[in-house]
């Protein structure tokens, strides 16, 4: 083991153990409460409890990422990015995760450059800022000049992060077992599982610039996305140089709009890229938070994807698949959907398609009504939360092909960034031309 890879000591495990869990307990009895007095005593101000529930409990989760980071800070980074499933009470709070979680010292970035380098720092980045541009769940980005000039970015790992990440993997599957069995109609164990499968590679750099020179490579024929290039000769596993790019936050939307940027433009061009990742090129950036998001104003205005560390091959037939449903769905037969989800990789506890049968017919309902309201209305939205666990309830669905749970991650952070610059992207509309092989042409910004 690297001396720059600090094992958690038996104590240390325990309080994070003991902090987990407590912040839980706390946020889970209170929900508990809650609903128990909105269902039982129906107070008259039922919407302002809810409210001061959400920011209490918004706090708490915040302050508890902030002080234990790893695995738990990165899981509250995507909750964050959710402003179309979560109460604006959390989005507001724990969306700060995404690129302001407070940064560690000057001295500890040093130590872990020139560790990894084996040169000093000044050797290397004659200019080289002690404040960072962003920190994050696994690491912390500085600005610096190469010796040539160039300006880069510069991702410093956090040393302990291995730990941490192993520490709370153990944390979380044995909490949410507990979850388990007092819930009935949630069953956490697949975000644990994925988030296991898929931190680690996120915590090697280098597989981080294969990804990026991968999805480059997938867009040069576009001029309306950009990628940064890597400094490779100063990149390792732990540390990654990359060319630094001055963009505006994707959900700022002020900024945006004083540069002159169309957000209609942006939300339907961030939808087309991932439309080609998914259904073209067939290997897709995971984690598009709007931490990882950022626009380049200018005459072609660029969107700008950061951050690779999670990125995914889907498997050769995933493209049918996901025909199979769309042309079922267009059709309104929601037993051929089913049928079409199974091919995917979906599977039930008895082998029987019911329960997806009736998942189908609850996704057809309510895609009708989002294509004759023109969006998802939010009262839409906590109906399908409320009903889709009751369908599923009696023959659960057990398993999700990992490749989809990313893919429905996908879906559920652009949304919730659609949702932060309020616009709409009619998603059947955007997919068909992918889906059936004869992609539009590049939209300019109006």
């Amino acid at each position: 083991m690297s001396r720059r890879e600090r094992p958690l000591s038996w104590a240390g495990r325990a309080d994070r153990a003991r902090r987990i869990g407590t912040c839980f307990a706390r946020v889970y009895l209170r929900i508990r409460a809650t609903r128990w007095i909105h269902q039982t005593l129906r107070p008259a101000d039922m919407p302002k409890r809810w409210s001061a529930l959400h920011r209490r409990n918004a706090e708490e989760i915040y302050q508890a990422a902030v002080g234990l980071r790893g695995l738990i800070l990165k899981g509250c980074q995507f909750l964050g990015a959710r402003a179309d499933v979560l109460p604006p009470e959390y989005v507001e709070r724990l969306s700060r995760l995404q690129d302001r979680v407070p940064p560690r010292t000057f001295e500890e970035v040093r130590r872990s450059v020139e560790h990894e380098l084996q040169r000093p720092l000044g050797d290397c980045f004659p200019e080289f800022e002690e404040r960072p541009l962003a920190s994050a769940s696994l690491a912390q980005v500085h600005r610096a000049r190469l010796p040539d000039g160039r300006r880069v970015a510069v991702k410093v790992q956090y040393p302990e992060i291995a730990s941490l990440v192993k520490s709370d993997l153990a944390n979380l599957r044995l909490l949410f077992r507990a979850v388990d069995m007092l819930e009935a109609d949630f069953d956490p164990m697949p975000l644990v599982e994925e988030l296991g499968q898929a931190v680690p590679y996120e915590l090697d750099f280098l597989n981080e610039a294969r990804n990026a020179a991968r999805i480059a490579r997938d867009f040069e024929h576009r001029d309306d996305v950009l990628v940064p290039s890597i400094v490779s000769e100063l990149s390792t596993r732990r540390l990654l140089v990359m060319e630094y790019i001055d963009g505006i936050k994707i959900t700022d939307v002020a900024r945006l709009r004083a540069a002159g940027v169309d957000l209609a433009w942006v939300s339907s061009t961030l939808v087309a890229l991932f439309c080609e990742q998914l259904l073209v090129t067939g290997f897709f950036h995971a984690d598009p938070h709007p931490g990882n998001l950022l626009v380049l104003p200018g005459e072609v205005p660029r969107i700008v994807l950061l951050d690779f560390g999670l990125a995914k091959e889907l498997p050769p037939d995933f493209r049918k698949g996901v025909l199979d449903f769309a042309a079922s769905l267009i059709q309104g037969d929601p037993v051929q959907m089913a049928r079409a989800l199974v091919e995917l990789g979906f599977e039930t506890r008895d082998g029987e398609p019911q329960a997806l049968n009736e998942v189908a017919a609850v996704i057809l309902h309510a895609a009708q009504e989002v294509r004759a309201n023109s969006g998802l209305d939010p009262k839409l939205l906590r109906r399908l939360r409320e009903e889709i666990p009751e369908r599923v309830r009696r023959n659960p669905i057990v398993r999700i092909p990992h490749h989809l749970v990313l893919v429905g991650r996908v879906v559920g952070l652009l949304s919730g960034v659609q949702s932060s610059l309020g616009t709409h992207v009619d998603l059947l509309r955007a997919v068909a031309p992918f889906a059936f092989g004869s992609p539009p042409a590049r939209s300019a910004q109006r």
